[in-house]
């Protein structure tokens, strides 16, 4: 017994594939009945194609009672106007009957269909409308001559301007408003009377988008590169009146024999008829509609001339540029000068991208140049970083991950961290500034001279911001000192100035490498008190009452941060060596 895994018989087990939802047509269909469509071949057609969807069919129809009474015709001999009906297969709107017969029909063929009620135009909700005395509750007879079918482009969606192509044109580009046109352009109606001759001595010219030629005509232009051939199938709705031709009364459709010949490029380039280009001369070559124009290195002649009678010439880069064309990269005509610090960055990030993305495709050589573009942009605004924005965005590292030792940039950096009260920061940019480039080392050593003037200043602030806590007489330990109030006297006032002396001696990198014995009595007691003076300003620094580093006050200087304050109270072995023993 053979035994099939449950994986194998899982795989052979395929989901469901979804339906397609059915169009209107296709449920049409589902109405039919046997008998009650039948057909006879009167003559035989040509060939072995026929119809398919999305074909135009051409067509003569003549409908007749059982007993051979002629109901409605197209013929002129019985009655008609001797125009054929037009419809595309699958999107026009005709009787059941004739949806399923024609597409049976070969060219040239002439067939009657026998058709029940529900056939035609008694068929329930059927898309044509006839008049209230048609007999569409009867059996009818319909002749049909298939006078020819081919593949038509649909212009507009209510099949009012339909195109088919008689000869291919060339390249892809086709005319738009507000290009000029020549064309070879002859019409006539339905019925082929002939409404324009084709010019013969030139052909006609017009512009696009205004009303020079009807707005079928246009349409169906707009379709077409040059030299093509065509016949453009307008309806009455679009054959409006032009400089072309007059409207014709009575006609319910125009078709058009046209060759185009040649167009003039024009584009209003800005969409606002500021600047308006004019094709001259077609180029050479092919213009896919992919091709990147961003990264694209061109060489132009221009010239440039006034709009007066004698078009006076001001520039001629074959004259005023020594015969040179103008040579520059597409995508830099942006007036950067005009631009935000924020947009330049975000145009170097694109640069950058370019360039990463190049460089993962190994093509090191256009990598170096998109680098060396963003480099030269990032240089190119001039401003202050401790003024503006541009100081905080290079405050970024995110902005130096290109180039890590570019001098500028670091140089630009420490200043931001010297404005924002990040003193460490700053000086190690400063100080690896010299380490790159020794031509650097002046601007840094000015850097790191302002750097030191700063830290002194907020320390400066710091003693003064914090004066009080050693005015403070904390109980018997502040009475102590000599009755005579000699030099043994010990104040807060006093303790104070040694303090300040021992951080200007830190500052100055000087140390006492040993401190004098501890002591006992009134100078244990001052320990004390520095130690019970250090233990609540940590706790306050703990508790939020000192702000934060980099904090600005409401006048917009620096607010020293809890670190340079405990600084200014550390080292008591320092403490010590200025106090007077008693």
């Amino acid at each position: 017994m053979a035994v099939v895994a449950d994986d194998d018989h899982e795989q052979q087990v395929k989901p469901p594939e979804k339906k397609k939802p059915q169009t209107e047509d296709e449920k049409r269909r589902k109405k039919i009945v046997p008998g009650s469509l039948m057909k006879a071949v009167v003559r035989p057609g040509g060939g072995e194609s026929k119809p398919a969807e999305g074909n135009q069919v051409i067509y003569h129809c003549t409908v007749r009672t059982l007993d051979g009474v002629t109901v409605e015709s197209t013929r002129s001999e019985f009655g008609g106007k001797g125009t054929p009906i037009r419809h595309v297969v699958g999107k026009s709107k005709v009787i059941l009957g004739l949806l399923e017969g024609i597409p049976t029909m070969l060219k040239g063929e002439v067939a009657v269909f026998k058709m029940k009620p529900e056939m035609h135009y008694g068929e329930k909700d059927c898309p044509v409308a006839v008049p209230d005395n048609f007999p569409k509750d009867s059996e009818l007879h319909f002749e049909i001559e298939l006078i020819e079918f081919s593949k038509v482009k649909v212009i507009t969606d209510d099949l009012g301007v339909l195109k088919k192509v008689i000869e291919e044109g060339q390249s892809w580009e086709t005319p738009r408003e507000p290009y000029e046109v020549k064309a070879w352009i002859s019409a006539k109606s339905g019925d082929g009377k002939v409404i324009l001759p084709r010019t013969q001595d030139e052909p006609y010219f017009f512009t696009f988008g205004k009303s020079e030629v009807p707005k079928g005509l246009e349409l169906g232009i707009s379709t077409m590169p040059r030299g093509e051939k065509a016949v453009i199938y307008v309806k009455s709705q679009y054959y409006t009146e032009s400089t072309l031709m007059p409207v014709v009364e009575g006609v319910d459709e125009v078709h058009f024999e046209v060759e185009l010949v040649h167009f003039i490029q024009v584009r209003d380039v800005l969409g606002d008829g500021r600047l308006i280009k004019r094709r001259i001369r077609d180029g050479r070559g092919e213009f896919p509609m992919a091709c990147p124009l961003q990264d694209s290195l061109l060489r132009v002649h221009y010239k440039g001339f006034l709009l007066n009678e004698e078009k006076t010439v001001f520039y001629d880069t074959q004259i005023d540029n020594n015969g040179q064309p103008l040579e520059f990269s597409s995508g830099e005509g942006l007036d950067w000068t005009g631009f935000s610090f924020r947009e330049i960055m975000d145009d170097v990030e694109k640069i950058k991208g370019t360039g990463n993305r190049l460089f993962k495709e190994g093509k090191f050589e256009l990598a170096k140049a998109k680098y060396d573009k963003a480099s030269v942009l990032r240089e190119f605004n001039h401003l202050h970083p401790q003024d503006d924005e541009e100081g905080k965005e290079f405050a970024n590292t995110r902005v130096l991950d290109a180039n890590p030792v570019h001098v500028k940039a670091l140089y630009r950096r420490g200043m931001a961290y010297m404005a924002s009260g990040d003193f460490e920061e700053a000086r190690a940019d400063f100080i690896k500034m010299m380490s790159v480039d020794k031509l650097s080392e002046a601007s840094a050593k000015a850097a790191l001279l302002k750097l030191k003037k700063e830290e002194q200043e907020v320390e400066r602030k710091v003693r003064k911001q914090f004066k009080g806590l050693f005015d403070k007489r904390p109980g018997e330990i502040a009475e102590v000192g000599t009755n005579d109030g000699g030099d043994d006297e010990v104040t807060g006032e006093k303790l104070e100035k040694d303090d300040l002396d021992s951080l200007d001696d830190h500052e100055e990198g000087t140390h006492q490498t040993t401190a004098p014995p501890p002591r006992q009595g009134i100078l244990s007691q001052l320990r004390k008190l520095f130690a019970s003076l250090r233990s609540e300003l940590r706790r306050a620094v703990t508790q939020s009452l000192i702000p934060p580093p980099h904090h600005l006050s409401s006048k917009g200087s620096v607010v020293p941060s809890a670190a340079l304050v405990i600084k200014a109270l550390k080292e008591p072995e320092r403490d010590r060596k200025k106090m007077t023993p008693i």
